[in-house]
C-alpha cells in the first residue's frame, strides 16, 4: 500500500508539472491561446483527471461497459501529453535560439510540435494494433549439452491484458505461439493489467498455449496492482508453473535444464536468487526468469547462463525510447554480462497509450545453440 501511495504521488506530481509546462509554454508560443486560458487549462485538466480516475471508474460495475472507451480516451491523452511535452520543449528551445536573432516563430514552432505529436501517435497506434510479429533470436552457449542444442523458448512479456487489448490480438498470439512449436513458454511478467470478467477470459484463453515442457510464469509489477493472489490462482489452474523464488528441473533429450524464477521486487518477500537456485544439480544448464533486466552480475556469479526479462518496453514509443536506453544496462534485445546472456523483451503488448512508435512489440522465440 505504501509503495502504491508513493507511486501515485509521484505520478500526480509529474503529471501536474508537465501539464503546467505545456499550458504555460503553449500560451507563450501562441499569443492567441493566451486569450482563452480557461480552455487551455480546462481541457487538459479534464483529460488528465479522467486518466487518473479511469482505473477507479473501471471497477464500478455500471461503468464496466464503458471501460474500453474511458481507457482509450485517458491513455490516448497520456500518449499525446508525454509525446507533446518533448516536442514542445524542442520547439521552445528552437524559438529561444531564434529569439537571439530577433525572430519570433512561436506559432510555427508550436504547430510543428503538434504535427509531430499527431504523426507519432498515429503511426504508433497502427504499430500497436497490428498483429504482433515474431522475433527469432539465437543464443550461442559454450559447453551447452548436446541434448539442449536447438532448445526453443517462446517468451511472452508485458502483454498487459486490459480493455484495450482486443480478442483478435489474443487469438493471434495464441495461434502464432503454438505454430512455433516451442519446447517451453516463458511468461516474464505483466501479463495482466487490471481485473474484470472479460480480462480473465482473455487470460484463460492463453491457457491453450502449448509447449513440450509447458508454461513457466513469473510476476511483474502490474500483477501486484491487479490483485496478484487471484491471478496466481488462475494461472496455476491453467497448469502453468508459477515460479516464486524456486525452480523446475526439465529433462530434454538426456540433458537437464533448470528454469528458475523470481517475483518482481514489488512482492513483499522480494526476489531471492539463492533460494530460487537452491538444489539445482551442477550439470544442469540454468535459465532465470525475472521481470526486470537487473541483477545480472549476481546471476552470472551464481552460474546462470541465460536470463529472460522484460519490463522496459524499450521505452514503448519515441522519444521515450531514448530515455530508457540511458536508464538500463540491458534495455532491449540480447546482451551479455560476463558468461551470462540476457534477453530483454521490448514487450508483446503495450501499457497505457496504444502507441508503439518506432518500437514494435514482439513474440520472441529464443533458440539455444552450442557455440
Amino acid at each position: 500500500m505504501l509503495r502504491t501511495l508513493v507511486f501515485l504521488t509521484v505520478v500526480l506530481l509529474v503529471l501536474g508539472g508537465v501539464s503546467v509546462y505545456v499550458a504555460e509554454r503553449s500560451m507563450a508560443l501562441v499569443p492567441a491561446l493566451a486569450r482563452h486560458p480557461g480552455l487551455v487549462w480546462g481541457v487538459p485538466g479534464a483529460l488528465t483527471g479522467l486518466m487518473i480516475a479511469t482505473p477507479i471508474l473501471g471497477r464500478i460495475p455500471r461503468l464496466a461497459r464503458c471501460g474500453a472507451v474511458l481507457a482509450g480516451l485517458a491513455y490516448a491523452w497520456f500518449g499525446c501529453l508525454s509525446t507533446f511535452v518533448v516536442y514542445l520543449a524542442l520547439a521552445d528551445l528552437g524559438q529561444a535560439l531564434l529569439g537571439l536573432l530577433g525572430l519570433h516563430a512561436g506559432p510555427w514552432a508550436f504547430a510543428l510540435a503538434a504535427a509531430g505529436t499527431l504523426v507519432s501517435m498515429l503511426l504508433g497506434l497502427v504499430t500497436a494494433l497490428r498483429p504482433v510479429a515474431t522475433r527469432r533470436v539465437t543464443v550461442p552457449m559454450a559447453d551447452l549439452p548436446a541434448g539442449l542444442d536447438g532448445f526453443r523458448i517462446l517468451q511472452i512479456s508485458d502483454l498487459h491484458l486490459g480493455p484495450l487489448v482486443r480478442w483478435s490480438q489474443v487469438e493471434h498470439i495464441l495461434a502464432a505461439g503454438n505454430a512455433l512449436r516451442p519446447d517451453l513458454v516463458a511468461i516474464t511478467g505483466d501479463l495482466v493489467d487490471g481485473d474484470g470478467t472479460d480480462l480473465r477470459a482473455k487470460a484463460e484463453r492463453l491457457g491453450a498455449l502449448q509447449a513440450t515442457h509447458g508454461v513457466c510464469f513469473v510476476t511483474g509489477n502490474h500483477e501486484y496492482y491487479s490483485g496478484v493472489a487471484r491471478w496466481l490462482k488462475l494461472f496455476r489452474g491453467l497448469g502453468w508453473r508459477v515460479l516464486h523464488n524456486d525452480h523446475v528441473l526439465l529433462e530434454h533429450r538426456g540433458a537437464l535444464l533448470a528454469v528458475a524464477g523470481m517475483p518482481d521486487p514489488t512482492d513483499h518477500s522480494g526476489p531471492d536468487l539463492e533460494r530460487a537456485l537452491a538444489g539445482i544439480p551442477a550439470d544442469a544448464t540454468r535459465v532465470l526468469l525475472f521481470h526486470r533486466p537487473t541483477g545480472t552480475a549476481a546471476a552470472e556469479a551464481a552460474g546462470v547462463r541465460l536470463q529472460l526479462s522484460g519490463h522496459t518496453h524499450a521505452g514503448q514509443y519515441f522519444p521515450w525510447s531514448l530515455v530508457v536506453q540511458a536508464m538500463y544496462a540491458h534495455p532491449r534485445g540480447l546482451g551479455r554480462s560476463g558468461a551470462l546472456w540476457i534477453y530483454t523483451s521490448v514487450g508483446t503488448g503495450f501499457w497505457g497509450p496504444p502507441s508503439r512508435f518506432l518500437v514494435p512489440p514482439e513474440l520472441t522465440l529464443l533458440e539455444l545453440k552450442r557455440a
